[in-house]
């Protein structure tokens, strides 16, 4: 069977992470969200894989190559014009029975597992308590009566995943929407006499920055301890802790997982690293840091004496000494709609912040943003932007 994920988006709401990097290859448990994907579907003996690719698709292509490393073969399609996910579908369009799924969606094997076992024009689904950012579907049984594009409801409710089993009558339902310059992919699964199978876990997904958090939570639950590098004297490290090589633990440092940091990295000394934390490769932490639940991208630097909970920080930030981020509810307007978000500070790539910082929960600072010393950030920074 072929699996064909769909990988050619941007991710605009996760702005400013994808400035130079799709959704897609944002890393989660220090590994690309779609890795996950492709890995599960190899534990799963689905080897023929199609990659709909477009938005810095090198990025892609680079990581993955012909999949060969992974255990699967994977052809590239490219999807020169963002006009949507059937249009982006269509490009890999083939005749014989497919799985579909979304290379931003985290998924274990288990669920791949569940899909792979359906009959042809079923879909995953879920339960999640805010439908307005997925397709709701009206049901009856086992039938899909109707599957309502992001509806405006409050309430817990049954939504797609993305993923299905299908043949090639959705390229069909596509083909004829083209006709009428619809390039959405719910009104072609509404021509399909779908039925439909509830996940109860082994699915995640991420709208925003501050959602990959969930997502690498979920990526570290299955970690291991082991530990290589150099451990100094005094360094304490309870849990399920993953340390890469060439990676120096400083003495007094105390880390408790899940928690997993990449190679040729350096935790200073006394500081505290906290699960749920993935820490990139050539990362390096100041002395009497404390660091939680948060992402830290490769080749960034955190200045002494920093504290930095439920956030995410991008790949080659500069930070300097004792920047605070201050956890907690933020209400912002995101699309023209009010949101609360819970969470710390998201931080864009080769972001420059300086000394004594303090964040307040839900800033975002933008990729190459400059910050100047003892400033107290409470909006937004926009990408390249400098607050003196």
């Amino acid at each position: 069977m072929r699996a064909i994920i769909l990988a050619a988006g941007e991710g605009i709401r996760m702005r400013p992470l994808t400035a130079s990097m799709p959704k897609v290859m944002l890393p989660v448990g220090n590994r690309p969200i779609l890795a996950y994907v492709v890995e599960a579907l190899a534990k799963n003996d689905i080897r023929d894989i199609t990659m709909v690719v477009g938005y810095h698709r090198e990025k892609v292509q680079q990581y993955f190559g012909s999949g060969k490393e992974f255990g699967v073969h994977i052809r590239y399609v490219f999807q020169d014009k963002q006009l949507g996910t059937a249009h982006a579908l269509y490009h890999a369009k083939t005749s014989e029975e497919f799985l579909l799924l979304f290379g931003d969606n985290i998924v274990d094997a288990e669920s791949i597992a569940v899909l792979k076992n359906t009959e042809k024009n079923t879909i995953l689904a879920a339960y999640r308590p805010k439908p307005n950012r997925y397709g709701a579907l009206k049901v009856r049984g086992d039938r899909v009566l109707k599957l309502s594009e992001k509806p405006e409801l409050g309430e817990k409710t049954l939504v797609f995943t993305g993923m299905g089993h299908f043949g090639e009558e959705l390229f069909e339902a596509i083909e004829s929407g083209f006709e009428n310059e619809e390039y959405r992919l719910t009104p072609a699964l509404n021509k399909l006499n779908l039925k439909y199978v509830v996940l109860k876990s082994g699915w995640q997904d991420a709208t925003y920055p501050l959602e990959l958090l969930s997502i690498n939570s979920m990526a570290l639950e299955h970690i291991t301890r082991k530990v290589a590098g150099k451990i100094e004297s005094s360094a304490t490290i309870i849990g399920n802790v993953e340390i890469g090589e060439h990676t120096i633990i400083e003495s007094g440092a105390y880390i408790r997982g899940n928690v997993r940091i990449g190679n040729n990295c350096v935790i200073g000394a006394n500081s505290v690293i906290l699960g749920d934390t993935s820490i990139g490769n050539g990362v390096r932490i100041g002395p009497m840091s404390h660091v939680k639940n948060s992402i830290v991208m490769e080749s960034t630097a955190l200045g002494a004496g920093s504290i930095v909970e439920d956030s995410v920080i991008g790949r080659d930030v500069i930070i300097e000494p004792r920047l605070t981020v201050i956890s907690g509810t933020a209400r912002k307007v995101i699309n023209t709609h009010m949101m609360e978000q819970e969470g710390g500070a998201v931080i864009g790539d080769s972001a420059n912040i300086g000394a004594v910082v303090v964040i307040h929960p839900g800033v975002s600072i933008g990729a190459n943003a400059n910050v100047a010393d003892l400033k107290v950030l409470s909006e937004d920074i926009r990408d390249g932007e400098s607050v003196r």
